[in-house]
C-alpha cells in the first residue's frame, strides 16, 4: 500500500519563513495545535456552513456554490502556471533595443480558463482576498525572470507599474502593490531583490481613460503620461547599478510597460525585463473559454 502523501508544489509560497532561522515561538506551536484538532475543526466547518448559508458565494470560474475559487478550479490554475514562458511575441509595442529585439517579458500563464476569471475577479470584483491564489504563479514568474534576464550578483528592483489615481478610487487597493507586498512577506525573495515604486502617473494624465478594451491606436496614448519618481532611493539604486523588472498583471499590447521603460530612461538604471501574472493569446493561439463544468 502506497501511503505517500502528493507534495503541495505551492506550500513553500503559503507561509513566511522565520528570518536568519529564528525559532518558532512555542505559543505559536500551540495555536497551530488548536488550530488543527478535532473540536476546532468541527467549530471551523460549522462556521463555513453558516456563512454559506447566510452569505451565498459561488466560484468565479464555474460558479459552484459554497466557494469563491472551488477546489477543481484552484488546482486547474495552479496547473496552468507551473511553468512561466516568455511572452514578448505577443506584444507588438514593447519597446526594443538597437538590434530591434524587444525587451523580454515572462508571464506566469495565459490569460484564459481560471487564471483570467481569478484575475478579472481580483482587480474588477474588489476581491483582493484572491491575492493567495495569485502569489505562487507570480513568485515563480520573478524566480524564472531571476534566473534568466537579471545578471547575478546584481541588486534587483521590482518595480510596479502605476495604476491610475481614478482607478485605484474605484477598487480602494492597487493590484499589482498588494500582490508584491505579500510576495515580499512570504520570504521567498532573495536578499538583492527590492520593491520600489519608481514609476508614476503625471498629475495631468491621472484621470485619463483606462487601456482595456482599447485598440492599438488608442493604446498609443498613454505615451508621455509617466514619469519618474526622482527621490533618495532611486539615487542611491543608480548608484549601485541596480536592474530593474517591471512588474504588471496583464500583458496586452506591451504599450504600458514601453511608457514604464521610457520614464526610466536617463535614471541610471537597466530594465533587464519584465514580469506578467498573464498575457493575453496571440492571435493564433486564441481559443473558446473552457464551458462551466
Amino acid at each position: 500500500m502506497n501511503n505517500s502523501v502528493r507534495r503541495d508544489p505551492d506550500a513553500v509560497y503559503k507561509r513566511a519563513v522565520p528570518a536568519g532561522g529564528a525559532p518558532v515561538r512555542s505559543r505559536l506551536r500551540r495555536l497551530d495545535a488548536w488550530w488543527v484538532n478535532g473540536p476546532a475543526y468541527a467549530v471551523r466547518s460549522a462556521a463555513r456552513c453558516t456563512a454559506a448559508l447566510l452569505l451565498p458565494v459561488e466560484c468565479v470560474c464555474c460558479k459552484r456554490p459554497d466557494a469563491v475559487v472551488c477546489g477543481p478550479c484552484a488546482r486547474a490554475m495552479r496547473t496552468a502556471c507551473l511553468h512561466p514562458r516568455r511572452v514578448e511575441h505577443r506584444a507588438e509595442a514593447l519597446p526594443v533595443d538597437g538590434r530591434h529585439v524587444p525587451m523580454p517579458v515572462i508571464a506566469a500563464g495565459s490569460y484564459e480558463h481560471e487564471l483570467a476569471a481569478v484575475v478579472l475577479a481580483y482587480k474588477n470584483h474588489q476581491m483582493p482576498g484572491l491575492v493567495g491564489l495569485l502569489v505562487p504563479p507570480m513568485a515563480r514568474a520573478v524566480k524564472s525572470a531571476l534566473d534568466t534576464l537579471a545578471a547575478p550578483g546584481v541588486p534587483v528592483v521590482l518595480v510596479p507599474v502605476p495604476t491610475r489615481l481614478q482607478a485605484r478610487k474605484r477598487r480602494g487597493y492597487f493590484p499589482v502593490g498588494l500582490l508584491l507586498g505579500r510576495l515580499r512577506r512570504a520570504g521567498v525573495l532573495p536578499e538583492r531583490v527590492l520593491v520600489a515604486r519608481l514609476v508614476r502617473y503625471r498629475a495631468a494624465r491621472q484621470f485619463t481613460s483606462a487601456q482595456k478594451g482599447k485598440g492599438r491606436r488608442a493604446r498609443g496614448a498613454v505615451r508621455n503620461s509617466m514619469c519618474a519618481r526622482r527621490t533618495r532611493s532611486l539615487s542611491r539604486l543608480a548608484a549601485r547599478g541596480a536592474q530593474v523588472l517591471f512588474v504588471d498583471d496583464v500583458l496586452t499590447t506591451g504599450s504600458t510597460l514601453a511608457e514604464a521603460h521610457r520614464a526610466l530612461e536617463g535614471a541610471g538604471l537597466r530594465v533587464c525585463g519584465a514580469v506578467v501574472l498573464a498575457a493575453t493569446p496571440a492571435p493564433d493561439e486564441k481559443r473558446d473559454v473552457r464551458p462551466a463544468r
